[in-house]
């Protein structure tokens, strides 16, 4: 089995490549957009920004439709969490947690049609979940609480629209919304106005199962 790396960390890239190296019959590999392996089963990408992710994702499913892919975020970005999710990734998994058995759940993935997500963001989705009503005082719909996660990294519209796969004009109208709902003057006041209701609190993580 063939498996890429594509990280912006080399001390994260050693790491990973030490524990996925155990396995005999792992190859490792660390790919760039020179890079053509058209024969990698898996690609891992260790990034906190979305555009990147995206991108990387794309190119790699343009070489080898049926290739997985694992994200690897770190607890301070839970927020895209449902972002990533909707890109069409095999696997999350938290980069700060180090899991022994990562060659065998990639096995797991390739080899079936399953979605892994790490114990820490799936408790966080939840509690997101089941405290909805108490942390989205505005009444948020899902959508523009993410538009709101990446207002707050100064995301732009064309941004955001190339991130959510959605258009600019789409994007113009739930910033509007945001604008109203939670009665800012601007773009940096909504994200302002989000930390101070909680909108866009990260979670606590636990343990890898």
């Amino acid at each position: 089995m063939t498996i890429g790396i594509v990280s912006h960390s080399p001390i994260f890239a050693a790491g990973i490549r030490a524990v996925l190296e155990r396995e005999a019959d792992t190859e490792v590999v660390m790919l760039d957009e020179t890079t053509n392996h058209s024969t990698v089963h898996a690609v891992l990408i260790e990034s906190d920004n979305l555009l990147h992710i995206q991108h990387t994702l794309n190119t790699w499913k343009s070489i080898n439709p049926a290739v997985k892919s694992a994200v690897f975020l770190s607890p301070m970005t839970f927020h895209l969490t449902g972002p990533v999710m909707k890109l069409g990734i095999d696997m999350l998994l938290d980069k700060t947690q180090c899991c022994d058995q990562l060659v065998d759940l990639i096995r797991t993935v390739v080899s079936s049609q399953c979605v892994l997500i790490s114990q820490s963001f799936w408790q966080g989705i939840m509690k997101g979940n089941l405290s909805q009503a108490e942390t989205n005082p505005p009444g948020l719909t899902p959508r523009e609480r993410e538009v709101l996660w990446l207002l707050d990294q100064n995301y732009s519209n064309a941004q955001i629209a190339d991130a959510l796969q959605i258009s600019v004009h789409t994007v113009k109208r739930h910033v509007e919304h945001l604008l109203h709902k939670l009665n800012a003057s601007n773009r940096h006041d909504c994200a302002r106005l989000g930390h101070q209701m909680g909108l866009l609190r990260m979670p606590r993580t636990s343990r890898l199962a």
